[in-house]
């Protein structure tokens, strides 16, 4: 597998605000509004997919995964341990029950039972997909859906804080997302526009991508509509 140096190297979208490597190395998981990152290749001191963070942005995620990429890799304290087991004595090897015996026949059970063990094993080393935080879980099924749509598009987006801003949006009723999405239109216009055409993008718009719309209204809420040839 070639080594990947580029800190903005590509990701693939899991679902549910998580990203992952091409090579499925590093998966990218949100905590509580900052970013983790599980590596499958490295192990923790419990022998569990070493977990890096958190990290207050995504790009800072990224950063971490270039990282640990040009780093040495992280030896397993569980191989240390076995390297340090006395070795089994060959009298121990002779006194084993054989075939046929009631003893050899318990033997052959546990034997039997090993890979079962060891496939649970397996399914508690894989990181499981994170809980959703307590402020989604008491939304409506419909509100939860728009939740996770919109934290996903935010992603998508850029937005350091996706959970953050889809949390104000729908639990604070502060247009976040709306906010989100005109600070980014008036960045796309560049220094050099025209005040008419900050002033277009103020009065209103729309975001197909974040699904948000906005429009000027007075302190009564009415809409305004500007004439900017008058």
């Amino acid at each position: 597998m070639a080594a990947a140096t580029d800190k903005d190297e590509s990701l693939k979208r899991l679902g549910g605000g998580r990203w992952q490597t091409r090579d499925e190395r590093f998966t990218i998981e949100p905590q509580s509004g900052t970013w983790v990152v599980v590596d499958a290749e490295q192990t923790d001191d419990l022998g569990l997919p070493l977990v890096r963070g958190p990290f207050g942005s995504l790009g800072a995620a990224k950063e971490a995964i270039a990282t640990a990429r040009e780093g040495e890799p992280a030896a397993s304290p569980l191989a240390a341990r076995l390297r340090d087991r006395p070795a089994a004595t060959s009298s121990a090897a002779d006194d084993r029950p054989r075939k046929g015996t009631a003893s050899g026949s318990k033997s052959g059970a546990a034997r039997t039972a090993e890979p079962a063990s060891r496939s649970k094993a397996d399914k508690r080393a894989k990181p499981e997909p994170p809980a959703e935080p307590r402020w989604m879980q008491a939304l409506e099924p419909a509100d939860r859906r728009h939740a996770k749509r919109l934290i996903d598009r935010l992603g998508e987006a850029g937005a350091a804080d996706p959970e953050g801003i889809a949390r104000r949006d729908i639990v604070g009723e502060v247009p976040a997302a709306a906010a989100f999405a005109i600070a980014r239109e008036i960045k796309a216009l560049g220094d050099d526009a025209s005040p008419a055409k900050v002033a277009r993008l103020l009065a209103g718009g729309r975001d197909d991508e974040l699904g948000v719309r906005w429009h000027l209204v007075d302190g009564e809420d009415r809409p305004i509509t500007l004439d900017l040839e008058a």
